[in-house]
């Protein structure tokens, strides 16, 4: 493959949404501006607070990569969502913030995605692992908090319903002026004013009236009975003086969510994936376990198999043939190590291959039940069904293929 072309070809699947065949799951993607980055065969996908687009997870978001498939997306109303498909009827609760999780996992058939979200998203992605478990692996919650409103004697979520009915009726009478409050409380942070500036800016970007509903729909959800049925372990990860969740709130999740790890950061505020993220970062990783994206197969065992086996780089630079497929390609032992993997596949194939086979498994970590004409050291061609997956072997991302002749075609 052209260097020129793979370039192109992972430009565009990093940092545009990603186009899939299915209208449905291509209008999800459109609609949630999805972005999909990351060498790993397990997903990370993060989740912006309240207010906020994927934009605040920059800081954190890079340093998984490596490791992880990471997905980051707009709910609908916030970023460069398609604010045309926002209802009030869909996101008058939490359920329907958590259905634009469910729908971005399902466009991108992911399965036991780990979930990182902040703020109002922690409770989001915990009504999502609860409608449908099979998607989730682990659930990190930064400053989650299942009820904002205090309920004395037994629970204090930080707020006096008096207090948040006048802010909602602030946000409605100065429109954008509410920012300018409000982002100063949340991110707790003078000697960072340019984090609360953005914070500011990111709250201004947000049409008003889908920012109040928004806000209406946080603060006064209770989900305080929603956590005894999390399945899905998870991290509550709490800051200290956090003027929005505070410790207490913090350690009543920890208390009544089961399968739950508890850990007090040493970062202050509300946004400490902003003010702090190498904590957060040192954080996330402690808690789970070693990467499942690194292949940890040795591709000698591939060499004797009676399939063909054949590994190449992102540049489509063959790194591994077994003696199978070399046998049935007619090439003599290492003939093809180093060269091109264009050199094994017809000019239909090839194009399949630039124009689907690789994109499908840069962005889905795989591609199964594939159909390819192999192109023999003779000449002739060799029909194969392939199975594709990506994986991070030593550092470096590998497409490793699984190959069977295509008797019937």
């Amino acid at each position: 493959m052209p260097a020129g072309f793979a370039r192109r070809l992972l430009y565009q699947t990093e940092r545009r949404p990603i186009p899939v065949q299915q209208d449905v799951k291509a209008n999800v993607l459109l609609r949630n501006h999805v972005s999909v980055t990351g060498h790993g065969s397990q997903a990370m996908i993060f989740a912006a607070g309240f207010g906020c687009d994927q934009n605040m997870w920059r800081f954190v978001a890079p340093s998984f990569v490596d490791d992880y498939r990471v997905v980051l997306f707009d709910y609908v109303g916030a970023g460069k969502s398609d604010i045309e498909a926002y209802t009030p009827e869909r996101y008058g609760s939490l359920d329907g913030y958590a259905q634009d999780v469910l729908d971005v996992l399902s466009a991108l058939n992911i399965q036991r995605a780990i979930f990182v979200g902040h703020s109002v998203s922690c409770i989001i992605g915990l009504l999502a692992s609860i409608r449908e478990p099979e998607r989730f692996d682990r659930l990190v919650m930064l400053g989650p908090s299942p009820c904002y409103l205090n309920d004395p004697p037994n629970y204090m979520g930080g707020f006096e319903k008096a207090a948040l009915t006048g802010l909602l009726d602030m946000m409605e009478k100065n429109d954008l002026g509410w920012a300018s409050f409000l982002a100063p409380t949340i991110m707790s942070h003078e000697a960072q004013p340019e984090l609360t500036r953005e914070l500011q800016d990111s709250f201004c970007a947000t049409d008003p009236a889908i920012a109040r509903n928004f806000a209406a729909v946080t603060f006064f959800s209770d989900n305080r009975a929603d956590l005894p049925h999390a399945t899905t372990p998870a991290l509550v990860l709490q800051a200290r003086d956090d003027a929005i969740a505070s410790t207490a709130v913090g350690e009543y999740m920890h208390r009544h969510m089961p399968h739950s790890t508890y850990t007090l950061l040493d970062a202050t505020g509300h946004c400490p994936h902003m003010s702090h993220p190498e904590e957060v970062i040192r954080a996330i990783r402690e808690y789970l376990p070693y990467p499942a994206c690194t292949s940890t197969t040795s591709t000698d065992s591939f060499y004797s198999l009676p399939c063909g086996f054949l590994a190449f780089t992102m540049e489509g630079k063959i790194t591994t043939i077994n003696d199978k497929l070399q046998q049935w390609l007619g090439h003599d032992a290492d003939d093809l190590q180093g060269r091109p993997v264009d050199l094994i596949l017809t000019d239909a194939s090839r194009l399949f291959y630039q124009m689907y086979l690789f994109p499908m498994v840069r962005l889905q970590g795989k591609a199964e039940n594939l159909h390819l004409a192999l192109l023999a050291r003779d000449g002739s061609e060799l029909p194969v069904r392939v199975n594709g997956t990506c994986q991070n072997v030593n550092g470096q991302l590998i497409v490793e293929c699984v190959m069977l002749q295509d008797t019937a075609s």
